[in-house]
């Protein structure tokens, strides 16, 4: 039986490790189970297909121990050489943080992910399946995966993420027609690829927030000469950070966690989060391409619904243009704007959604049968209800999304990481498993390859190094 199962191996699961470890956790006695080949692989396909550059969070949220430890890396010979190569092959010169607070290159930050899990070795950790059922057991639990596999340990870490359930809009959901597929997508769906769209296609953005931007940006740097298109609900939003940084600490948290009552929890987080926002250097890129260069077209709308004309294999919006309330301006003064009752026609090649993730927990069958079995405490919206630990029942832990009604706004982000890291590396259980290190015999070779991944362990991707 193992010490510890981590299920989800994105930030929140990587990180877990890499605390597990450092607190004295025998590494034999640790597995991470994911449905992908590598660490991050979901998180890295998204921020790749976005475009991003620089991160939003600043350089003490990495996922190494130390918080300081990127800055570290940023001065190492490998990461130094991995730039120059990339520098060399005309992939661009990009500071490594820019302000403010420091916040790092995308590039930087993926090569200390490499260097994090070659430095654990988190491979040997490492079990690609899914996770499809979880049940106590007497003492700690047992998950069964896809893979037909039955894996038991002492104690379990939910690290799920939202990357499962990205949000259509019903309109688009009712468009039939297109040939390959790729009329309307989702930036964050798991078969969508950026270099999938044509460099002459017009292109359509359902969205005004950092990931619409960004690849609206990348999609303008591959080719000037398209039309692009962000149609937003809003004027675009600048907010250097997802919520308030108060939300980190006992400066807004205080109040939070003196609240009893859930719900009040739950609308004190979607009060918090700057939802459909820009960072400042992605706000200015934007701003300079749509109002000076006029490179990137914003369209303030509202979509009413869509439809794919397969003579032209064009995809038309039907959308409602925002407009000034001539009666409210006109008997106080105010600039009062709304969608119009008419509906314009607006035409692209592929439209692309940037509409974010839908707002149900995450994790699905797997916990909705875990929920009724083991009797899980869970809140209205079905989001569980966690200690200060944030321990579900005794051995089962959980962090991300499933544990912001006691971490708070930032649970998402890679800050959350940290904290929920921070709170169940403290809990009895975690001083157990340390404790216990000294009786195990401490034998280097592999763990049976039937309860563990065979060596021979896969490389991360390309864009990783």
């Amino acid at each position: 039986m193992l010490d510890w199962l981590i299920v989800g191996g994105g930030p929140h699961g990587i990180h877990m490790a890499c605390r597990l470890l450092d607190r004295g956790v025998y590494a034999p006695q640790i597995m991470v189970v994911d449905p992908h080949a590598e660490p991050l692989a979901r998180w890295s396909h998204n921020t790749h297909n976005a475009g991003m550059l620089h991160l939003r969070s600043p350089e003490v949220h990495n996922l190494d121990v130390d918080p300081l430890a990127l800055g570290h890396h940023a001065k190492t010979e490998a990461f130094m050489a991995a730039k120059y190569r990339q520098e060399e092959d005309h992939a661009g010169d990009l500071p490594n943080f820019i302000p403010p607070y420091s916040r790092p290159s995308l590039r930087l930050f993926m090569h200390h992910v490499q260097s994090l899990v070659e430095r654990n070795d988190l491979m040997r950790l490492w079990k690609s399946a899914r996770a499809t059922d979880i049940q106590a057991l007497e003492r700690g639990y047992r998950v069964r995966t896809d893979s037909g596999e039955a894996i038991e340990a002492d104690n379990v870490v939910l690290a799920l993420g939202a990357g499962d359930q990205p949000k259509w809009p019903p309109w688009a959901l009712e468009v039939e027609g297109g040939d390959n597929g790729i009329q309307i997508c989702h930036i964050f769906d798991p078969a969508f690829s950026r270099e999938q769209i044509a460099e002459n296609s017009d292109v359509a953005i359902v969205g005004a927030g950092i990931s619409a931007a960004q690849l609206a940006l990348a999609l303008l740097d591959a080719n000037p000469d398209r039309q692009i298109t962000l149609v937003s609900r809003h004027f675009l939003r600048k907010q250097d950070f997802d919520s308030d940084p108060g939300w980190l600490g006992p400066t807004l948290l205080k109040a939070f966690h003196r609240e009893p009552c859930y719900i009040r929890r739950r609308t004190m987080i979607q009060n918090a989060r700057n939802r459909g926002s820009l960072a400042s250097e992605v706000h200015h890129r934007l701003q300079t391409a749509t109002l000076r260069d006029q490179s990137i077209n914003l369209e303030l709308a509202e979509i009413d619904s869509a439809s794919y004309d397969s003579d032209r294999q064009k995809v038309q919006l039907q959308v409602r243009p925002f407009e000034l309330d001539p009666t409210q301006y006109e008997e106080t003064g105010d600039m009062v704007f709304q969608f119009a009752e008419n509906t314009q026609v607006l035409e692209a090649d592929t439209v692309v959604l940037a509409t974010g993730f839908e707002p149900r927990r995450p994790g699905g069958t797997l916990l909705d049968d875990a929920i009724r079995a083991m009797h899980l405490p869970v809140a209205k919206d079905g989001y569980p209800i966690v200690d200060r630990h944030l321990r579900w029942r005794r051995g089962l832990f959980v962090m991300g999304p499933l544990a912001e009604l006691e971490v708070g706004p930032a649970s998402r982000n890679l800050s959350g990481a940290r904290m929920a890291a921070e709170r169940i590396i403290h809990c009895p259980e975690a001083y157990a498993s340390a404790e216990s290190l000294a009786s195990v015999p401490m034998d280097p070779s592999p763990r049976d390859p039937a309860t563990s991944r065979e060596l021979g362990t896969p490389t991360l991707p390309a864009r990783l190094a």
